[in-house]
């Protein structure tokens, strides 16, 4: 593994970890709001942005990339 590729990686990693922090204050802090539970997974909304039943994982997908989509296919990168 170059040091560059290394670097990428930690990047990433401190990206996902960042994303789950943030929405783990944003959730005590009520920005975000547990609705429901759909198959044994929980989902949430954020008003704020008219995001209403996604999953915890489109929502960490969303504070990185900037751009909300629902994919019930993603897993939680960091747990």
């Amino acid at each position: 593994m170059t040091p560059e590729s290394y670097l990428f990686t930690k990047t990433i990693k401190m990206n996902l970890l960042v994303a789950k922090l943030m929405f783990i204050l944003h959730l005590h802090s009520g920005f975000i709001v547990a609705t429901d539970d759909v198959d044994g997974r929980t989902i949430y909304s954020v008003p704020s942005k008219n995001i209403e039943y996604a999953y915890k994982s489109e929502i960490i997908d969303f504070m990185q990339t900037g751009v909300f989509t629902y994919d019930e296919t993603l897993d939680d990168k960091v747990k």
